[in-house]
């Protein structure tokens, strides 16, 4: 079968509301699925594929037309500059997150290399890896309570070739002993009465304990303002995101934490997103 005929296949199988959406669809679903850019699975129409790939193709096509998220049917995700092992033991990485490590990478321009990086939640290891590659750190941390999710978190850093320290447990309970000079999070923040509410490919197949908190939703974030705070290096930035409508309700934890420059950045949709909190 070639690339052409596959993807004639797969967007049968996709069978999306239209024409340019079947086609749309079953060009990310080929580009996740056999690691090609999406401007290759078209400009290559002729290449032969090798019939195991064609299946999982398919199968991946299945799984998408059932209501699985694209991430992973294809068990991939872009972020940033990388392409990402994911699948539902993790959170599927958003480009909202995408900005928090802008905003990590701006200061730590400002301010300069050095120091240790803990990305607390870390699940598929996007932040980590981000901050890894990308950012001038001595150390960088990784953390989740969950060990499924650092599995694929280390499988990430392996396919990546990045060197990030990976650790379960609770919040920042494994580096007691580190004096980090950047904390970095994308905690759970939605409320238990959100749950419901959310679109099915979200609430039916991305996992609850990377996305639900308590105190609507608030119950991690401001834990995690009161740890931070302890074990942060003066001068050292927590950088947190969190819901857009209880954005200020994050910067009293942090203030009441006992950070003194708190302040809330725009996600690129405009909306406030980003917790940015210095230890002076």
């Amino acid at each position: 079968m070639t690339l052409g005929e596959l993807r004639a296949a797969v967007a049968q199988v996709v069978d999306s509301k239209d024409v340019t959406g079947q086609r749309r669809d079953a060009i990310h679903l080929l580009s996740g699925v056999l690691g090609m850019r999406p401007g290759d699975v078209v400009l290559r129409a002729d290449r032969e594929v090798p019939p195991a790939d064609a299946e999982r193709a398919l199968i991946a096509a299945r799984r998408y037309a059932e209501g699985v998220p694209l991430a992973y049917a294809t068990g991939s995700a872009a972020f940033r500059a990388l392409e990402l092992l994911v699948d539902d033991r993790v959170l599927i990485p958003r480009p909202e997150t995408e900005g928090l490590v802008d905003r990590v990478l701006a200061w730590q321009a400002v301010r300069g290399p050095g120091g240790v990086a803990v990305d607390v939640g870390t699940g598929s290891g996007c932040i980590a890896l981000s901050l890894a590659t990308e950012g001038r750190f001595d150390r960088v941390i990784g953390i989740d309570q969950s060990a499924a999710a650092l599995v694929v978190a280390r499988a990430n850093g392996v396919r990546v070739g990045a060197t990030v320290e990976w650790c379960e447990g609770d919040l920042l309970a494994p580096v007691r002993d580190v004096t980090p000079v950047v904390i970095v999070s994308n905690p759970p923040y939605i409320a238990e009465a959100e749950w419901e509410h959310l679109a099915p490919g979200v609430r039916d197949h991305e996992p609850r304990m990377a996305l639900v908190a308590d105190d609507e939703g608030m119950a991690l974030t401001a834990r995690l303002a009161r740890e931070a705070f302890s074990c942060l290096r003066v001068g050292g930035l927590l950088a947190v995101e969190v819901d857009s409508a209880r954005a200020e309700r994050a910067c009293e934890y942090a203030r009441e934490a006992g950070f003194g420059d708190v302040s809330v950045a725009a996600d690129q949709f405009g909306r406030p997103r980003y917790l940015l909190a210095i230890k002076e």
